[in-house]
Order: structure tokens, then C-alpha cells, then sequence
């Protein structure tokens, strides 16, 4: 008999520790999320969630921890960026999210289509998460590193 595909999903398998490096830890979530959003197999989607939110849990304590030193070179860059992260949605979509949102917190039952869109929600929520972890901090001057604001 076949291992239902949830038990053998690479995903649920990463290693992810407290200690493990942070950037490692929201490209994981970011890899849950896109991956449970596509996942046709309830169970396993189900699971992909399941691993997402513990994943969060684990980062969630550490987010305004100073970055380690053998990691600062990683978010310093020679240029300015031009652009910051933004979660590009457009207003219909951003309403559908409301509307989900309220539709949830109202206690009314929730529909097929308010599940997909809150798990659309989620996943850009957990993309501009990772591009805002992910971002440059500092810029390489003359006179040193600068942090950009």
C-alpha cells in the first residue's frame, strides 16, 4: 500500500530548529506556502499549512533579533535600491481579501471560495514577509556601512 502523499511531501521533512538561520527558515515558509496554495490533495494541503504555521511560530520571536554579523554582508549592497518590497495586489483582489477576512472574523461559516482566497492571502502575506526579511539593509560607503531607511 502507498504512503498517503502528505507523509512523503519533501517539504514537511526541512529541517527547521529556533536557531536555524532566519533566511533559511522564510524561504522554507515562503516554499510551504506557494506549495500548499497549488496542492490539490486536501490532506497534504492541509499538512503544508499545518508545517507553514509552525514554521512562523519558530521565526516569529526572532524577527527583531540584530542580524549576526557573518550574515551582514548578505543584506549590504554597493547601490541603493531603486525599489523596496511591496505587496503589489490589485484593489479587486485586496477587497476579496477584506471581504474574506470579515466574512471570517464575522463568525459566518466559510465557503470554498473564501478558503482559496484566504489561502491566496496567505501566501502573499508570507511572500512580502520573505521579501521584507530578505531585503538590503545596509549601503556600502566610502565611510562605511549606512543603514538604509
Amino acid at each position: 500500500m502507498e504512503a498517503p502523499a502528505v507523509w512523503t511531501h519533501p517539504l514537511m521533512y526541512v529541517e527547521v530548529e529556533p536557531e536555524s538561520d532566519f533566511i533559511d527558515t522564510i524561504k522554507h515558509c515562503e516554499n510551504l506556502a506557494a506549495t500548499a496554495l497549488d496542492e490539490e490533495d486536501m490532506l497534504t494541503q492541509q499538512a503544508l499549512y499545518q508545517r507553514l504555521h509552525q514554521c512562523l511560530s519558530l521565526l516569529h520571536p526572532t524577527l527583531n533579533d540584530p542580524i549576526p554579523d557573518a550574515l551582514v554582508e548578505q543584506f549590504t549592497v554597493n547601490v541603493r535600491p531603486t525599489t523596496s518590497p511591496t505587496m503589489d495586489t490589485e484593489s479587486d483582489l485586496l477587497c476579496e481579501y477584506c471581504i474574506a477576512l470579515s466574512e471570517l472574523l464575522s463568525g459566518s461559516p466559510r465557503t470554498l471560495r473564501i478558503d482559496e482566497t484566504l489561502q491566496g492571502l496567505l501566501y502573499d502575506l508570507t511572500s512580502f514577509l520573505a521579501d521584507t526579511m530578505q531585503a538590503p539593509r545596509w549601503l556600502n560607503t566610502s565611510k562605511g556601512l549606512h543603514p538604509l531607511v
